[in-house]
């Protein structure tokens, strides 16, 4: 049998299903552990080995990396549908651009063995080699994208990730899966086949029901999206009522929005005296060559230079207390920033936005932006429609005009004292801050922008944000609805008494943090056991949290989150961060009706436990 051998990251990087199958097999036989990672997107304990460390991973682990294992094959009639085609692709292609990280970023919320400043795993994919662009060359589409298309289509599906409709879902397009099993054996599933159960379990498995070889889609012919996006405050939302208390607008519930909406994602700012929303929505349309592409840009003009400054000021509000530890976490921010890679700033240059290689194009005027960002940090108020240059051309300096920030925030002898009032300043003031970047009419009202786009260029609007620029770690809490039974809006409800706190700023700012709530609705899911989705539609609402932080979210930020939304039967999305064993009632895994029917497939496929980890062991309480 072919046989490959560790490389000098660790991992193993398989190119063909016999080599993945040898893998298993040894595994298997010489009783070793076995971890598949993709474009490591989720938890970094969801996917790796228990003890992997790079090069140093003990010898009775084998992580595998599929990154040479990416082809797709050519596309078949589907008998099911004369105008769509059905296509296998391998596990680890990616659905869209994947950017390789120089370093593995900190995806655990303490550091841990496998927590490693080591070449990462994460593999380049890029836009030509990506499933989507595939599709596209071919006049194809997948239904559904989620938000962000780096992740491996193995993956994205092995965590019942999914995009924002409850009109299409990708699992409703999966024709067979080819797994192999916990002793190296492959076999092709589908719903209807000789195991169904294991189809049913291997969808959406965590890596713990096999290894996904590969995967076969019905597709659909290709599509566009035509869309906006409204910045307004939450009273005063174009596009419905949404605390319900607006009845003379005569405007849509948020449940019938989420509903009728072809592609929906909202964003809640709501801090203290500032309580917007950005609503992005998109309908399909028929593709048409000629279109003249609009894309969505999600932070604007200069996206990598804003996301810098969103992150200083992120930074710097996270370390007030602590001037050393900012200058030190400021400084390598600006060194993040310089790296050359897809996603990454390298002074505003060869920054691939799309296939078509957009540039952008740094500004060329620094002149007064000190001055801009002492007025911005000591609260001086400005028109909240506009964010002055002033503040660009700032960070523009920080990240491209100096090779030692701790220097050059030395030379300002007021840091330490302005990083105190800032720190003392944030909750009363924070709607002040937050104004320069989410744009509202002056009273509030709507402010938008128009795009039309590609559907699989279109629908992931967050590709354009960058991880090791702006690290976003985030819980994802899906409460399953049936409309009309008011699921939906008790959400709301009961977030907006929580962050309301004691109604005082230093409270709110407590209970909201400085960061974004995202929510958007999912499809219900007949097909797999562990979809989060399974039975019914989902309002999905995730809590954001800045990667940066010194704190650990899982023990100070998410669990009165969690507790707000345990009402509710909320099930945590597989690959974010999930409530630690025991601290809900019932557990996660008792939260799915089929949960035996998965653990008994699971045993039955992997009876050595080849590929469970303590932390699955813990989870899914096994």
């Amino acid at each position: 049998m072919t046989t490959i051998s560790r490389e000098a990251d660790g991992c193993f990087h398989p190119t063909t299903e016999e080599e993945l199958c040898a893998l298993v097999a040894e595994a298997n036989a010489q009783k070793k552990q076995l971890r598949v990672m993709g474009s490591t997107h989720s938890v970094w304990r969801a996917i790796v080995t228990d003890n992997f460390n790079g090069a140093q991973t003990p010898s009775n682990e084998m992580p595998v990396v599929l990154d040479r294992y990416v082809k797709i094959f050519e596309p078949k009639p589907d008998p099911s549908n004369p105008d769509g085609k059905l296509v296998e692709v391998q596990g680890g292609c990616h659905l869209g651009i994947s950017p390789k990280r120089p370093v593995q970023g900190r995806i655990d919320p303490v550091p841990a063995v496998s927590d490693v400043p080591q070449p990462s795993p994460w593999h380049d994919g890029t836009w030509d080699a990506s499933l989507t662009t595939a599709l596209q060359n071919l006049g194809l589409a997948l239904p559904d994208l989620g938000g962000i298309s780096h992740q491996t289509v193995a993956g994205f599906l092995s965590t019942g990730s999914a995009g924002g409709t409850v009109k299409w879902s990708v699992h409703e397009a999966i024709a067979a899966l080819r797994v192999i099993d916990g002793q190296g054996n492959a076999k092709t599933l589908t719903a209807d086949g000789e195991d169904p159960d294991w189809f049913r379990a291997a969808g959406v498995g965590l890596g713990l029901c096999g290894v996904v070889s590969t995967v076969t889609f019905k597709c659909v012919p290709t599509f566009d999206i035509v869309g906006q996006e409204a910045s307004s405050a939450a009273m005063m939302s174009p596009d419905f009522d949404f605390y319900a208390n607006r009845p003379s607008a005569n405007l849509p519930s948020l449940e019938k929005f989420i509903i009728e909406t072809d592609y929906t994602r909202i964003m809640w700012w709501p801090q203290y005296n500032f309580d917007r929303l950005v609503t992005w929505q998109a309908s399909r349309s028929v593709f048409d060559p000629n279109r003249v592409i609009k894309p969505y840009e999600e932070v604007g003009r200069f996206s990598v230079v804003k996301q810098f400054a969103i992150s200083f000021i992120y930074t710097v509000m996270a370390y007030a207390e602590d001037p050393a530890e900012a200058r030190k976490q400021l400084t390598l921010l600006a060194q993040q920033a310089k790296v050359k890679s897809p996603g990454a700033l390298n002074t505003l240059k060869d920054f691939k936005l799309r296939p078509s290689h957009a540039t952008l194009t740094a500004p060329t005027e620094p002149q007064g932006c000190l001055q801009g960002v002492i007025d911005l940090l000591t609260r001086v108020k400005r028109d909240p429609v506009t964010m002055g240059d002033a503040w660009v051309r700032f960070i523009e300096l920080l990240s491209t005009g100096t090779d030692d920030l701790v220097e050059m925030l030395d030379k300002l002898p007021f840091f330490d004292w302005l990083l105190k009032e800032i720190g003392k300043a944030i909750p009363d003031h924070i709607d002040e801050l937050y104004q320069l970047f989410i744009t509202t009419q002056k009273d509030g009202g709507p402010v938008t922008q128009y795009f039309e786009d590609r559907g699989y260029m279109g629908l992931p609007m967050d590709n354009q944000m960058d991880d090791l620029i702006l690290p976003t770690w985030f819980t994802e809490l899906w409460v399953p609805f049936t409309p009309g039974d008011g699921k939906v809006q008790d959400t709301i409800t009961r977030l907006k008494k929580y962050f309301d706190a004691d109604k005082t700023p230093e409270g709110a700012y407590k209970a909201t943090g400085a960061f974004a709530f995202e929510m958007y609705a999912g499809k219900k899911d007949e097909r797999f056991f562990l979809s989060p989705a399974t039975g019914q539609h989902v309002f999905r609402v995730d809590a954001f949290w800045f990667g940066k932080n010194p704190e650990d979210p899982v023990k100070t930020f998410f669990p009165p989150l969690w507790k707000v939304l345990d009402p509710l039967g909320f099930r945590a999305h597989w690959g974010k961060f999930q409530p630690p064993p025991g601290s809900v009632k019932p557990s996660m895994i008792s939260r799915y009706p089929e949960a035996a029917r998965w653990k008994a497939v699971r045993a039955r496929v992997d009876p050595n436990n080849v590929f469970l980890t303590q932390y699955w062991k813990q989870q899914l309480e096994l």
